[in-house]
């Protein structure tokens, strides 16, 4: 039995009680959940470490997280044709040990590595461990977390495996996202409006243009091999792309989604104006009720699409702020809520994977874009044993309309950065073209 310590590091009780967990899966949940039957689309969050840690340590912090957090502990049951999450008693879940030697190639594995609906939903990584050197990571399914959450429970994990004297934090599961929807909180004719005009403008924004990546098939492939391109900013660069962003009114969100949509740009054989898209995923816990935080179980996130006019010759800063304008209009509208709501409660998408086909039909028709993910900043650590984390970042797996996904972490003032994509649909050099080319928008942007 495990005993763990409060701040005042003195033994409490063994741990008896569990989250609870019993909800329906919500519209995002559904729809990530289904097409992860299409294709995987796993994410992962991994640290390298500088400092000595133990397995039987990181085993049993797993264990305290695992009763805290409800997400550790789910699995997805099918309840008169819906999915559920539902609480799992016995699944225990046990780092996988091994050599930290190609460690990025063993991290790049997992993005194809399924789940079963079963729990956990999650898997931790310990890769090295015996010299002074060494990365951990923690996989999951992309239904049940996002990067910032999933981020939060690598990094409790490697405190309590550190030895720091962590409270106990029980975590019951919260409604769904579109459970939460400011929206509702309309008359219904309002709430109705407002979601077919939302939808209206979807509708315009994809006769601006018909692709993306020139050439990219955005059907979905019987085999999908995922790779990932690492790079990003040194500490003195970062900080100077932050004070200029600030100084042109955008954020560093902005600046990434312009360098990704220029970089795209560059693909395209003439230079001449046209209408390209970018998928921001924002999170929504600031703009939902229920005084949500980052260790909920479930998705509050959104994928959010913005389209913009690019000029033959492109100002990077006023697509930056344009990025930026367009994405906290969505927000402050409540429409972030609504990219999901193809998927209602009455649906009549089947919950196998004709439905994930039905589902995947429609969400292709969005307009033609790649996709960023941003957790923005996570504090710098040195556990309570002396050990220090070097670097945090993440990627995820992107869905088969997206041609690239870019996934970025600013950690210790420095900024890390991952393009993924599908070898079967991108090429490799392509791929490396276009991660240059952000690189260049990027380390301009920050002169």
């Amino acid at each position: 039995m495990i005993v763990v310590m409060d701040k005042s590091s003195k033994p409490v009780k063994p741990l008896s009680r569990l989250a609870s967990i019993d909800r329906r899966l919500g519209a995002t949940e559904n729809i990530y959940y289904l097409l992860d039957k299409l294709y995987c689309l796993n994410f992962v969050v991994f640290a390298e470490i500088t400092g000595k840690l133990e397995l039987e340590q990181i085993n049993q912090a797993l264990s305290v997280v695992q009763r805290e957090q409800p997400l550790l502990r789910t699995h997805i049951s099918l309840v008169d044709g819906r999915h559920w999450f539902k609480a799992a008693s016995r699944c225990p879940i046990q780092a996988e040990a091994g050599p930290l030697k190609d460690w990025r190639a063993t991290l790049g594995a997992e993005y194809g590595r399924p789940f079963a609906d079963k729990a956990p939903l999650a898997r931790f990584l310990w890769l090295g461990g015996r010299g002074n050197k060494s990365v951990a990571a923690m996989v999951f399914h992309h239904s049940i977390a996002d990067g910032k959450s999933g981020t939060n429970i690598l990094l409790e994990v490697l405190r309590r495996a550190g030895g720091e004297a962590l409270p106990l934090r029980y975590q019951d599961a919260h409604p769904a996202a579109q459970d939460l929807d400011l929206i509702q909180q309309k008359g219904a004719l309002e709430g109705s409006l407002q979601k077919l005009k939302y939808w209206l403008a979807q509708g315009k924004s994809v006769l601006k243009f018909a692709q993306q990546l020139p050439g990219y098939d955005a059907g979905v492939t019987s085999k999908q091999n995922i790779k990932v391109i690492p790079f990003g900013l040194p500490a003195a660069a970062a900080k100077r792309l932050l004070t200029n962003c600030r100084a042109n009114g955008t954020t560093v969100h902005g600046a990434i989604g312009a360098a990704q949509v220029l970089a795209i740009n560059d693909e395209f054989d003439t230079a001449e104006a046209r209408t390209l898209a970018l998928n921001s995923l924002a999170d929504l816990r600031s703009v939902l009720q229920g005084n949500l935080t980052e260790h909920d179980l479930g998705l509050y996130i959104a994928t959010l699409t913005t389209v913009h006019a690019i000029e033959a010759e492109p100002d990077f800063w006023r697509l930056a702020i344009d990025i930026r304008g367009q994405l906290k209009a969505i927000l402050n509208s409540g429409d972030g809520d609504l990219v999901h709501s193809i998927y209602r409660k009455n649906t009549l998408f089947p919950a196998n994977k004709t439905g994930a086909k039905m589902v995947q039909t429609l969400v292709a028709l969005a307009p033609p874009a790649s996709m960023l993910t941003n957790i923005g900043r996570v504090d710098q650590l040195t556990l309570a044993n002396g050990a220090t984390i070097d670097s945090v970042a993440f990627g995820v797996s992107p869905p088969a309309q997206n041609p690239v996904c870019v996934t970025a972490t600013s950690y210790a003032d420095r900024m890390y950065l991952n393009l993924l994509y599908d070898q079967h649909k991108v090429t490799a050099t392509q791929a490396r073209r276009v991660v240059k080319s952000m690189l260049g928008y990027l380390a301009a942007a920050a002169a």
